[in-house]
């Protein structure tokens, strides 16, 4: 029997710990009742998924990043009726139907099933809450996405990171509560002005409570708001830490440069050793 095995699911070669896609950080613990027939075989599909999610992550954080221009148009021009409203509205069906096929594909194919759902959090959630499926550009800023600093495209650090992410989710917020408190009574958000006021009130924690959802859907996106407020004022907070731990603490010294000077010291032992003994056997010659 083959024990259970940690999953770490869609990452890309390199960088462990993202939460979409990149490294499949894997450790083959199994029992000694396992082949290697059996253990060739999941090596083999554990390559493969590596080399699938290191060559479709780019592509599906770019398709979620024009999904998110199609919502965004979508939700600001609200005409259903309209043909270009329909026909974007086709597009994100067959995107999350793309999302879910990629989820689904993963999990049957990867050797390790045990936590794979939730180490894809992000990815479950958009596919089992199609709605929240706006969520998945967020997928741009991880390991090997279209906008990570890995590709190039985006660079900084931790701070700059979570400064990007917390635009996109206050334009995504504001743009989900929108679309959630649209044409309930007693509605209080009825503008995209207002949706992003109360969501920029909402992640600082402040909460003036001039706005306020009044649907489920639009409270349970505020509780997401809130606890992602928090998360990036923690991430901020700790990188700003680390930055003056950093700066105040002495730099260390390169091992290569201490032992280069150690040979030069010992060389320098060694010629006042070598111009003591030719000085003791000069002396004699002389007073003779």
């Amino acid at each position: 029997m083959v024990s259970g095995s940690r999953a770490f699911g869609h990452h890309p070669p390199s960088e462990p710990g993202s939460n979409r896609p990149g490294v499949v950080t894997y450790h083959l613990a199994m029992k000694s009742s396992l082949t290697p027939a059996k253990e060739a075989s999941r090596a083999r599909r554990l390559a493969w998924v590596n080399s699938y999610t290191a060559r479709t992550t780019v592509l599906l954080s770019a398709l979620a990043l024009v999904y998110l221009a199609t919502f965004s148009i979508q939700s600001i021009w609200w005409y259903p009726g309209k043909r270009w409203f329909v026909w974007m509205s086709m597009f994100g069906y067959l995107l999350w139907v793309l999302f879910a096929a990629d989820l689904l594909l993963r999990f049957i194919v990867t050797p390790a099933k045990r936590g794979f759902f939730r180490k894809n959090w992000l990815d479950t959630i958009t596919v089992v809450i199609p709605s929240l499926r706006a969520l998945r550009s967020l997928n741009a800023f991880t390991a090997n996405g279209v906008l990570s600093k890995r590709t190039g495209l985006v660079s900084g650090g931790a701070v700059a990171t979570a400064a990007l992410s917390t635009v996109l989710i206050v334009w995504i917020g504001s743009l989900m509560v929108l679309n959630a408190e649209r044409g309930a009574p007693n509605a209080e958000i009825k503008t995209l002005g207002d949706a992003l006021w109360w969501c920029m009130v909402t992640i600082t924690t402040v909460g003036y409570g001039d706005f306020v959802p009044v649907t489920a859907m639009g409270r349970c996106i505020a509780v997401l708001i809130m606890m992602t407020g928090i998360s990036v004022l923690g991430v901020v907070s700790a990188s700003m830490a680390a930055g003056l731990v950093k700066r105040t603490k002495a730099p260390a010294s390169d091992p290569a440069t201490e032992v280069m000077q150690e040979l030069a010291e010992l060389k320098a032992m060694v010629k006042a050793l070598q111009d003591q003994l030719n000085a003791g056997a000069v002396k004699p010659s002389d007073t003779a």
